[in-house]
Order: C-alpha cells, then structure tokens, then sequence
C-alpha cells in the first residue's frame, strides 16, 4: 500500500470501517513510513479534541456592551428610526455576530494548537527513548530494561493479570517455541498506551524483549535503517543494530516489537507464536 492509498483510508481507519487485512496493510506502512505517521497522528489528535473539548466561552460582557449601543442609539434619536437607522443596527448586530464567531475560533484554534503540540510531543519523546534503548540494549539488555523501567512506571505480572489490566490477551499468551521461556512480565505506563513488555530467553540464557501496545507506532525506530519483509507471511519492519535484530509488525490494531533476536530466521520462527492473536483461556 504506497501513501496516497494509505492516507484515502487513514480516516476510514481510524473509525474501525476497515477489514483486518486493509488494516494490517495500513500498519505495515504506517511502520515505515514517517510522512503517514505524521497524517494519522493529526487526525487522531484532531478526533481526541473534537470528542473532549466543549466549545469556548464568549469575552464577558459581550452581548451586554452590543444591547447598551443599541440602547444609546434608541435614546439620541427615538423618533427617526428610519430605513437607514435599521440598517446601522442590523450592521452593529451583525458585525457582533461576526467578532463572536472569529474570537471563538481562535481561542478553539489556541487550544487545538496546544493540544497537537502536546500530543506531538509525547510521539518524539518515545520515539527518541526508544532508540536510545536500543543503542543500550545492544551493549547490556540488563541495564537497558533497568533504564526504561526508571523512565516509564513500571510493574511485574502474571500473565492473566496483565490480559485483565490492557483489556486483550497478549500474544505471549502463545507460549513460546521449544527452547524458549518467558522470565518475567511487566506493564509500563508509556505515552502512548499501556504496553505489555514480556522478557525471554532461550536455552542458551541468552535474552530479547518482547513489547505489546495497543496502538501504532510508526516512528518506533526514530531515523534507523528500516528493511520491509515479511516473516512467515506476516509484513515485518526490521531494523538491524550491532549485529542485533529489532522487529515489529501488526497484530490485529496493535502492534508487536521484539528487540534482541539473532537474525531474521529467529524473528521468522517466532512468528507463528508472537505474530497471531492468541486464543482465549
């Protein structure tokens, strides 16, 4: 799906009117796509203030000053209302009526230009975290998951704990292939979402990091390298670092992001597991 397909869709999208598999495709572009990204981060933000702010306040007083000139004028000459008069009171109403409409819009214009760049804010913050953390990772995993737990609040969980916590039960619930383990489970309270961040190994002891969130994130892997292909089937955004694999791809409307494997053919026998929704239990 190149951009202009991805942007006609961007709204349909955002309103669940999509199939799954259009949706994956939006996903999978979006992940690599910083432009896109950029697109469906302003109609979020746009659709989060139309649904959440009411509408401003008019200037105190307003009405009151307009019906006090029109009062004046009544008083300086009661007997020559003419055709020429009601047009001047028609205009001052008019032009109230207008200096109204203007002074809200730009106090709404304030207040959604604050919001976006609040909202902007947050998706470079992550993003740059993120890839600081992989630069971390890529020396010492212990120190880069002590690091992020300080960054964002963080908890250890069971696994039917963290399913009732998010609202979905994460694709972990899969288990792992033979040879692999899970050591531990956290929620993490970041910018974007609840993320389920799950920490494995495999039998050699070595670990990665397995991230769950219930949103998009296309500007995960901030100004990094990306490579598109597909993993057992699946579109996957990989990215290389210090002989390291990153990966994320899209699972349903949430996103999938497994730092530290191997190689490509790791990230493709994991798939089966970490790539699916899970069934209940």
């Amino acid at each position: 799906m190149n951009c202009s397909e991805t942007q006609a869709h961007l709204s349909a999208y955002l309103d669940r009117q999509v199939s799954d598999d259009a949706g994956s495709r939006i996903v999978a572009h979006l992940q690599s796509c910083e432009d896109c990204a950029s697109v469906l981060a302003s109609y979020r933000a746009i659709s989060e203030l139309a649904g959440a702010e009411s509408d401003p306040e008019p200037p105190p007083q307003l009405w009151s000053r307009v019906e006090q000139q029109l009062d004046a004028d009544r008083v300086v000459r009661p007997a020559m209302v003419t055709s020429e008069r009601r047009f001047s009171v028609r205009f001052i109403v008019a032009a109230a009526t207008l200096l109204l409409a203007v002074g809200i819009g730009l106090i709404s214009l304030m207040h959604n230009t604050q919001d976006h760049n609040h909202l902007a804010g947050e998706h470079t913050e992550l993003a740059v975290d993120f890839d600081r953390y992989l630069d971390v990772y890529a020396e010492d995993p212990v120190q880069a998951t002590r690091d992020l737990f300080s960054e964002y609040p963080a908890e250890e969980v069971e696994i039917e704990e963290a399913t009732r916590r998010v609202g979905y039960r994460p694709v972990i619930a899969n288990s792992l292939p033979a040879g692999y383990s899970v050591d531990s489970i956290h929620l993490m309270k970041m910018p974007c979402c609840t993320c389920i961040k799950t920490i494995c190994s495999d039998d050699q002891g070595q670990p990665f990091v397995v991230f769950e969130h219930d949103a998009e994130q296309a500007v995960w892997f901030g100004n990094r390298v990306k490579t598109q292909c597909e993993c057992d089937g699946m579109p996957t955004t990989v990215i290389e670092f210090n002989g390291q694999i990153a990966a994320t791809w899209p699972v349903g409307k949430r996103s999938v992001t497994i730092v530290g494997a191997k190689d490509i053919d790791e990230v493709t026998k994991l798939m089966p597991y970490l790539g699916r929704e899970p069934t209940s239990g």
